[in-house]
């Protein structure tokens, strides 16, 4: 069965359990990154929201030998799951000043999102776009995002400018910036998952006593790595949410005030478009070498809706300014 018949196939699977008083729609949905996904929703009467249940993965678990049938039960299950938790006012679209204080920015790649940025707001920054999202509050979900189209910005009768001068504001009060030394942040994943093990494996460990476990092995763990390999100095920027945090390098004084503290220029890795690494420009670090493992992390370790470029860049001190690293001459 190929992949259209397979969509086709779970709309009348749907329909056959709940009936023909439900609206099922397919559609592509494009992502980041220019990677578009199939997706079902199911509108039931006197309901203008439905859960977006992408397709994709389940037609790979299709081919993989699952029953479609199963497949078909299990994608209703999902939609009886979170249909009846979603209640976002989608009105609030409607009314700029109800979501002006919403509004934040984030980073993606402009080449990579040629097709995407036809039809939403942006502005460029190096070979990067700055485009703009509103965090919804969700009492099931915590936080959502909807990003922001032109459609939206021209009902509001406002400007690209005017969305910029708005998310910068907003979007460090939103998502509070954090820089963590590689090596912690590290340990702090170690710790995370060594409690959750702790805890599976014998249930007679308290809350007190996990941590206390974790964080001697995490100790352990960590002496072992420093040990065995000679590390850059790195540091990682994200925001506290850890979701599009590539952005916090356009927080005012972030960079400057870093670049100060270690004295240096600094390089940054766009590791994803979740978080960037800081590296100190100091002797010996070549930014070409820089640039090969960011591109060879991206080739075999991110997935493509993850990436945001493929190589690095580079804040001068001096003239406080990001640049591209492999258009900088005589770094060091």
């Amino acid at each position: 069965m190929n992949f259209e018949s397979f969509i086709d196939y779970i709309k009348d699977g749907i329909i056959q359990i709940m009936g023909n008083g439900v609206e099922v729609k397919t559609h592509k949905i494009l992502k980041n990154n220019n990677v578009e996904l199939d997706a079902i929703t199911i509108l039931e009467k006197d309901n203008s929201i439905s859960p977006t249940i992408y397709l994709n993965c389940f037609y790979e678990e299709f081919l993989e030998g699952k029953e479609i049938g199963e497949i078909v039960n299990e994608i209703y299950e999902l939609y009886e799951e979170h249909s009846k938790k979603l209640n976002f006012d989608m009105d609030i679209f409607m009314d700029f000043d109800r979501v002006k204080e919403r509004i934040a920015f984030k980073l993606i790649n402009t080449k990579s999102n040629s097709k995407l940025l036809k039809d939403i707001p942006h502005i460029a920054f190096l070979d990067l776009s700055i485009v703009f999202y509103c965090l919804l509050d969700n009492d099931y979900l915590g936080t959502a995002t909807a990003l922001i189209h032109n459609v939206h910005r021209d009902m509001w009768k406002i400007s690209t400018k005017d969305l910029f001068e708005i998310a910068k504001i907003n979007t460090p009060r939103l998502l509070e910036c954090e820089i963590k030394d590689m090596n912690d942040l590290i340990k702090e994943i170690l710790v995370d998952d060594l409690q959750k093990t702790i805890f599976e494996r014998d249930d007679r460990y308290d809350r007190n006593c996990i941590n206390y476990e974790a964080e001697k092995v995490a100790d352990g763990l960590m002496k072992n790595i420093t040990r065995a390999k000679d590390q850059l100095a790195m540091y990682v920027l994200t925001n506290k949410q850890r979701t599009n945090g590539a952005v916090c390098i356009l927080y005012d004084e972030i960079l400057k005030k870093f670049a100060q503290k270690v004295d240096c220029d600094v390089y940054i890795l766009p590791s994803s478009v979740h978080e960037v690494i800081l590296v100190p420009a100091t002797e010996g670090i070549d930014g070409k070498s820089l640039s090969g493992m960011v591109k060879e992390v991206n080739q075999k370790e991110l997935d493509k809706i993850d990436i945001l470029a493929n190589h690095a860049y580079y804040y001068s001190k001096e003239r406080d300014e990001i640049m591209i690293s492999d258009k900088v001459k005589n770094n060091n």
